[in-house]
């Protein structure tokens, strides 16, 4: 009976502290167990992202290209300078066909150094009052060429280009006594000339172009055969430079600039 009356006591005491501990949180605001409590879970600790690394340009549309190899279609017109004595070698001397080519080391999108050529067969319809029959005529130009180009990329070339080098004009004919004589003009030459070429794809270009070559005449040659003399520049006719337009078609080799 003792032992019964003492636990008795004992869940007495208990039931009277928890209920005083549970008044106690109430009075001062505390939920028992508040370290254990919450409406949700903690968030994660944040995480550490290196830089975004920056974004990849496109590649450039249709970039230039180093090696330029141009081939071209030529119409010529042939210039004259009259002579005071004769000038029957620039009577009748009319528009021409011929070809040309270039070869041109592209160092940045901007400029090119080469070289070029060019040969011309021009009409000469020389007067019957001149004697002259069986008559052709023919010009040259052979030289080093530089080129500005004004784009780095994209669909369309447009470009200037210098040449210095050597040029002649030879016209042929058969005078009366039925000799055919050819008269030469060569000198040093200074060509100007430009294009705007359009890209087929990334290795080739097409476009029309014009140029204008002026010869500085070093001597007017007059040769039947093998056997040449020497005429006067301001007395006898010659020619002195062409211009041509032209189609030009260029093929580009080796990696993008």
């Amino acid at each position: 009976m003792a032992r019964i009356q003492a636990l008795c006591l004992a869940l007495a005491v208990g039931s009277l502290a928890n209920t005083t501990l549970a008044e106690g949180a109430q009075a001062s605001g505390t939920a028992p167990y508040s370290a254990w409590q919450g409406q949700a879970h903690a968030p994660p600790p944040p995480l550490l992202l290196a830089p975004a690394p920056p974004p990849e340009l496109p590649a450039a549309e249709l970039t230039r290209r180093p090696l330029e190899l141009s081939l071209e279609l030529l119409l010529g017109f042939a210039s004259c300078a009259d002579g005071s004595a004769d000038d029957r070698r620039c009577n009748g001397l009319s528009a021409g066909l011929g070809a040309g080519g270039s070869v041109l080391w592209r160092v940045s999108p901007y400029f090119a150094f080469g070289g070029t050529a060019s040969a011309l067969s021009f009409g000469f319809h020389p007067p019957l009052s001149s004697g002259l029959h069986h008559a052709s005529a023919h010009g040259s130009f052979l030289g080093v060429l530089g080129r500005v180009y004004f784009l780095d990329h994209g669909p369309v070339e447009p470009y200037l280009e210098l040449g210095l080098g050597g040029g002649s004009v030879t016209t042929s004919a058969r005078e009366l006594n039925d000799v055919q004589y050819d008269e030469s003009a060569v000198g040093g030459a200074l060509r100007v000339g430009g294009a705007i070429e359009f890209y087929l794809s990334g290795h080739v270009r097409i476009g029309p172009a014009f140029a204008w070559t002026r010869f500085d005449v070093a001597h007017v040659n007059r040769c039947a055969g093998p056997e040449c003399i020497r005429l006067d520049e301001a007395g006898y006719g010659h020619g002195t430079g062409f211009s041509s337009l032209s189609v030009r078609l260029s093929i580009l080799l080796g990696p993008g600039l």
